[in-house]
């Protein structure tokens, strides 16, 4: 068996999630959209790290192609009946022992990549131990294990909580109609939960809450890191900003009123996430 299995989005379940997450900039005297694109890809886990996620390289090819590691953060407080104001109490993170996989399958023409996640098929003792191996749920030592504990609570944690792709660009700001003599960062996904088990966790624990600090986090590194000079934008209809990133998050009950959605369509037409829905066998 390989190391890992692909999770296509048409093999998820719940609602299809689009979301877009962009940042715009002057371009540096010295650099070009291909030099800060290549920079990202390769320091991309530099930029994604945060408080909210880390990722490192794969240790693991799948098919030839890298992958990458990731573990997001959801922290809660800890129930202390002795906390007081002076005395906050402490935070777990309710996402352990829970990590998510992905690999490339794409450069964007050389100005991004494409992901797609997967399943771990391989045994990792810290991760599998807990769920008691695919016998039985270990009570207590996560939140998140208690709520896929039904079935095969191993075969679920392997899984990446998302059925789908996520690709990133950097390109011309004019490739994006936004306005100005700019550079944008963006990255888009679509999505789906990949187990029944992940909508009933989100119900209870807010996974996909979680997600949008994530890329507003990375995109902000982006900037800080390469100190580039930041150009706001007028919002699109439907789009928002949060601490200086424009975003887009839309859920819908199917592939095809996902494919009228106008900021959908519009990537789709000006072709910058050409691989972000793979195609149907």
């Amino acid at each position: 068996m390989a190391d890992f299995t692909e999770l296509p989005v048409y093999d998820g379940v719940g609602d299809y999630h689009f979301n877009r997450y962009r940042v715009a900039f002057k371009c540096p005297p010295a650099e070009t959209k291909q030099s800060l694109a290549r920079d990202f890809v390769a320091n991309f886990p530099a930029y994604l790290t945060s408080q909210y996620a880390t990722v490192v390289k794969g240790d693991r090819d799948f098919e030839s192609r890298p992958t990458l590691h990731f573990h997001g953060f959801k922290m809660v407080p800890f129930p202390n009946p002795a906390q007081t104001a002076i005395f906050p109490p402490p935070t777990i993170d309710i996402a352990s022992p829970h990590t998510d996989w992905v690999v490339k399958i794409d450069e964007n023409d050389n100005l991004g990549f494409t992901a797609q996640t997967l399943k771990r098929e391989f045994m990792v003792v810290s991760e599998d131990g807990p769920t008691g191996f695919g016998v039985l749920g270990i009570p207590g030592v996560s939140p998140l294990i208690d709520l896929i504990a039904a079935g095969d609570p191993m075969e679920v944690n392997r899984m990446h909580f998302l059925a789908g792709r996520r690709s990133w660009r950097l390109d011309d700001g004019k490739s994006f109609e936004v306005d100005g003599d700019v550079l944008v960062l963006e990255t888009a996904a679509v999505e789906r939960f990949s187990h029944k088990a992940y909508m009933r966790a989100d119900a209870v624990l807010g996974l996909e809450s979680a997600v949008p600090d994530i890329w507003i986090a990375m995109l902000n590194n982006f900037v800080a890191k390469r100190t580039l000079v930041r150009v706001p934008q007028r919002l699109r209809p439907g789009w928002k900003n949060k601490n200086g990133i424009d975003y887009y998050i839309r859920s819908f009950g199917d592939g095809a009123a996902l494919s009228g959605d106008i900021e959908f369509a519009q990537q789709k037409r000006l072709g910058l996430f050409k691989t972000i829905l793979p195609s149907r066998k």
